[in-house]
C-alpha cells in the first residue's frame, strides 16, 4: 500500500512538471468547446464529497440555474479539483464551498472555494501561487498545484486571487470568461 500510495504521488509530481513546462512555453493544448459549467462543478464537488479524508462538508451553491461557457472541460476540473483538495487539507472540520456565480457586466463567470479552516497569514498569501511553495511541510502535496491553476486561469483568460478581506478561512476566487478568444 506504502510503494503504490508514493507511486502514485510520484506520477503526479511528474505530471504536475511536465504541466507546468507546457504551460509556461505555451506547447499545452487546450480543446476550447461548449460545456455546462454547473454540470461540471457538481461532477467534481460529487467526486471530491466521495474520496475526501476530512469531516468538513462540501457544498455547490450557483446564483444561476444554467450557464454554458467557452472552456476546457479537463483543465476547468483540473483547477477546481486543486482548489477544493487543498480545502479539505486545510479544513479537518467545518465546510468548504464552491460558488458560482455570473459578472454579467464583464461577461465573465467568477468561481469561489471557500473554507472554514487554518486560513492563510497575508505574509504568505503574498508566495502562495509560487512554484514549490508549501505552507505545512507535513500535509501531502508538491506545492506545484496553485501555480498550475495560476497558469491555466491566465491561459484561459482568466484571473485567480485569494481573498484577502476573507477571514473565516480561506477563500480562492478565479475567473473565467464566459466566450473564449481563442476558440479551437
Amino acid at each position: 500500500d506504502i510503494i503504490q500510495q508514493n507511486s502514485e504521488l510520484l506520477i503526479k509530481l511528474i505530471n504536475d512538471v511536465i504541466d507546468i513546462s507546457n504551460l509556461e512555453v505555451g506547447n499545452m493544448e487546450f480543446n476550447i468547446a461548449e460545456h455546462d459549467v454547473i454540470k461540471i462543478c457538481r461532477n467534481v464537488t460529487d467526486t471530491v464529497d466521495k474520496i475526501k479524508q476530512t469531516h468538513a462538508s462540501l457544498v455547490f451553491n450557483n446564483s444561476v440555474d444554467k450557464l454554458i461557457l467557452e472552456t476546457d472541460e479537463s483543465r476547468l476540473q483540473q483547477v477546481l479539483f486543486n482548489l477544493i483538495i487543498n480545502a479539505t487539507k486545510f479544513t479537518p472540520k467545518g465546510q468548504i464551498a464552491l460558488e458560482l456565480s455570473v459578472d454579467k457586466e464583464n461577461d465573465k463567470a467568477l468561481f469561489t472555494v471557500t473554507d472554514t479552516g487554518c486560513g492563510i497569514s497575508p505574509e504568505n498569501q503574498k508566495k502562495i501561487f509560487r512554484r514549490f511553495e508549501k505552507l505545512n511541510e507535513l500535509v501531502q502535496g508538491t506545492g506545484l498545484g496553485l501555480s498550475i491553476c495560476q497558469l491555466i486561469i491566465t491561459q484561459i483568460g482568466g484571473e485567480i486571487w485569494i481573498d484577502s478581506s476573507y477571514t473565516g478561512g480561506s477563500r480562492f476566487c478565479f475567473t473565467h470568461p464566459i466566450k473564449s478568444g481563442n476558440k479551437q
